[in-house]
């Protein structure tokens, strides 16, 4: 179990069974978008992310629910009910949210401080299902506490009101503390939800080790200012389009509370960290995931959040959330580490930068071998020479990555060195790829030039937010990458 400054730990999930993955029958799966089966038989990605040799009883279920793709489909043997966990625990697979029923186990949480506009939208929006709903107000003004208590009324929510503030955490865990069902939905006042995004998301829950799940948040645009249309693709409470796991690693390495609903079973009393005020929703889910239980990212179901439209906000916003990692890491060791390139990926783009093509290929074929070695006779060449590509690609990924975020002041000094040197704009060719080509792939409505220097502002925010607290706080971790050295492996995997 895993144990957090006195936090009590979290309650570990039933055993995965016969009578567990029943649900498989009741509940249509889907193929994970972004998800390759290659040869019948090798996957590449799920979550976390990894090459996965399918065992020979789960291929033909594997290649049935990939060719109906996100059309869904149910297990109707055993065998394929066994195939099914087994694509769903890798994140190859994932339930369809569905409204099978009605909902009469869910109690929603709303947390609020002085908004009472947007709390008037976001209890209007709630309606629609006719859920229990508890506001909390964290200690409001009581001009907007006046206007809370009678918003709160009109819409028949019970309210709570603190008498101190204590962050969005702490208005959640007493919340939560006044529900009785067996589930709680969280969400924000300040986002509006869909009509029926619990019903749709409850039955998912039938799988009795799935602890959480959450919808996607989707900025709520009420203008057009170049915040609200760069939020429009980039913003930080948006996991993307892919359904995911959630843990580190996976595409959804996190799972935002402004709209999410928990299983109570699955967390502690109380649930968030007393006293944190940014990243406790991560630190929740990340306990969830490190106790065995199952935390979904559904993003075919849709919630809107409110964009923030000053530019001084959008950068605050961003420091504060990069604020959180020394904190995380505190409480999770490791998993804040900001980059781990391979030495080999590092040696590629040097030689590329310094015009050393053929020193860069004799490394990508060392790289190579290395793969095929991995990865088995079994999984085809081309899948180990796209490993290869895509191994080499991720590590010049992720030192770009590094240098626009957490080393931001190294990796603008690198932009201002390029005139003069060519190691500098290979260095900076890695830097500026992925914001181009994600700009190239998701365009905002924005220019690209504005785009991208919104782009900078924010990694450099967040970054700074890092920077701030690894100092504060002492924990070099969240600022130190690790260079992962490619040894030759001694067998090969079976």
């Amino acid at each position: 179990m895993h144990q957090l400054r006195g936090m009590p730990p979290v309650p570990g999930p039933p055993t995965r069974d016969r009578a567990s993955a029943e649900f498989t029958t009741r509940i249509p799966l889907a193929w994970t978008s972004g998800v390759s089966l290659r040869a019948g038989r090798v996957v590449l990605g799920g979550s976390p992310w990894e090459v996965t040799l399918l065992p020979q009883a789960v291929r033909p279920f594997a290649r049935k629910m990939f060719a109906a793709d996100r059309a869904g489909l149910t297990a109707t043997t055993p065998e394929e009910q066994d195939a099914a966990v087994f694509l769903l625990d890798h994140g190859i697979a994932d339930p369809l949210p569905i409204a099978d029923r009605a909902v009469n186990d869910v109690e929603v949480v709303v947390p609020v401080y002085r908004d009472a506009e947007a709390l008037e939208n976001c209890l209007a929006s709630l309606q629609a299902e006719g859920l229990p709903v508890i506001v909390v107000d964290d200690a409001s003004p009581k001009p907007d506490a006046t206007r809370i208590k009678r918003i709160a009324a009109k819409h028949g929510a019970k309210l709570i009101v603190h008498k101190v503030n204590g962050g969005p955490g702490e208005a959640r865990t007493t919340g939560f503390q006044a529900t009785s069902a067996p589930f709680v939905a969280f969400i924000d006042s300040d986002a509006i939800a869909s009509p029926d995004w619990v019903a749709r998301l409850r039955p998912l829950f039938d799988d009795p080790l799935i602890g959480a799940v959450g919808p996607r948040v989707r900025p709520d645009l009420r203008g057009t200012s170049s915040i609200e249309l760069y939020e429009e693709t980039r913003s930080e409470l948006d996991m993307g389009p892919d359904p995911s796991r959630v843990m580190i690693g996976a595409a959804a390495g996190w799972l935002p509370t402004a709209s999410a609903i928990v299983r109570r079973a699955a967390v502690t009393d109380p649930p968030f960290e007393p006293g944190m005020r940014v990243g406790e929703d991560v630190d929740l889910f990340w306990r969830m995931h490190e106790a065995g239980w199952t935390v979904r990212y559904a993003p075919d179901v849709v919630n809107f959040h409110r964009v923030r439209t000053s530019l001084k906000d959008f950068a605050i916003r961003r420091a504060m959330y990069g604020g959180s990692a020394a904190e995380l890491e505190m409480r999770h060791p490791g998993h804040l580490i900001p980059a781990r390139p391979s030495l080999s990926g590092l040696a590629v783009v040097a030689a590329l930068s310094t015009r050393h093509p053929w020193i860069a290929a004799g490394i990508a074929g060392y790289e190579f071998a290395r793969q095929r070695r991995i990865l088995g006779r079994e999984v085809p060449a081309m899948v180990a020479a796209e490993m290869t590509a895509r191994s080499l690609w991720s590590d010049a990924f992720w030192m770009g990555h590094l240098l626009r975020r957490d080393w931001w002041p190294v990796g603008w000094a690198v932009l201002a060195a390029t005139p003069k040197s060519r190691l500098a704009r290979g260095v900076a060719a890695s830097m500026m790829w992925e914001p181009v080509r994600d700009h190239l792939l998701r365009p905002t409505r924005l220019g690209p030039v504005q785009s991208l220097a919104l782009r900078m502002v924010d990694d450099a925010s967040y970054g700074t937010g890092v920077i701030r607290n690894a100092i504060r706080k002492r924990v070099p971790n969240v600022v130190t990458p690790r260079v992962r050295f490619p040894s030759w492996p001694k067998k090969l995997d079976s």
